[in-house]
């Protein structure tokens, strides 16, 4: 079965296609927090992909190598016929692999082990949004610091707390609390709590990797 591109239709659709539900989900969250617009469709084998392609075109895939219906050594070929021209970040990176990237030498197929360190995976799902052209959400540098205590509003709002929640876990009152959000987002530049949360959460994230660089490779 062969996918036929949709020409002119505006894509903001990710598949995610990996058999391992954890991965799967982690996946998800990672392009959810690069790139908030997205359409993520999640699929466990090449065939289900492959069927939703014929109603919804991919702009980028994120696959599992070892799939339950395809085999290895005909894994770039069936990418190149069902989904030509689409950015491809492979989650398998070992010598099978490598091979045959190195015999295609296609240069959309990205291969990165699942074990890489987790800033630079966010590196690389954001450069794969970036090569299908998927608006990524954009990290303004903080014009003030924030405060301890609005920090710790920041954090419980991460975690998914409602204001009352984190009134209560705070001990401050409800108004307060709203107070603190109002100026969080303001001093982050952001539109909304969620997108408050992504922008502080990466730029913790790139302080600690400027503190401590990874000696690892992809």
């Amino acid at each position: 079965m062969v996918v036929n591109k949709r020409d002119g239709l505006e894509r903001q659709v990710v598949f995610v296609i990996d058999d391992h539900p954890i991965v799967s989900f982690g996946l998800v969250e990672l392009v959810k927090d690069a790139a908030p617009h997205a359409r993520i469709r999640q699929f466990s084998t090449l065939k289900e992909a492959a069927r939703h392609a014929l109603r919804e075109f991919p702009a980028l895939i994120i696959s599992d190598f070892y799939l339950r219906d395809v085999q290895p050594e005909t894994f770039i070929g069936l990418f190149e016929t069902l989904f030509p021209g689409i950015p491809v970040l492979i989650t398998s990176n070992d010598d099978k692999v490598m091979v045959q990237l190195k015999r295609h030498q296609l240069e959309r197929f990205i291969a990165f082990s699942k074990f890489t360190p987790f800033l630079k995976l966010i590196d690389l799902i954001r450069m794969g949004l970036a090569l299908a052209n998927i608006d990524l959400l954009e990290i303004p540098k903080q014009s003030r610091g924030l405060t301890h205590k609005q920090v710790e509003v920041l954090e419980l709002i991460g975690a998914g707390h409602s204001n009352k929640e984190i009134a209560a876990l705070l001990c401050i009152s409800i108004e307060t609390v709203k107070g603190h959000v109002k100026d969080i987002l303001e001093r982050l530049s952001a539109k909304n709590r969620m997108e408050a949360s992504f922008i502080y959460r990466h730029t913790q994230m790139q302080q600690s990797r400027k503190a401590e660089p990874s000696l690892h490779n992809i």
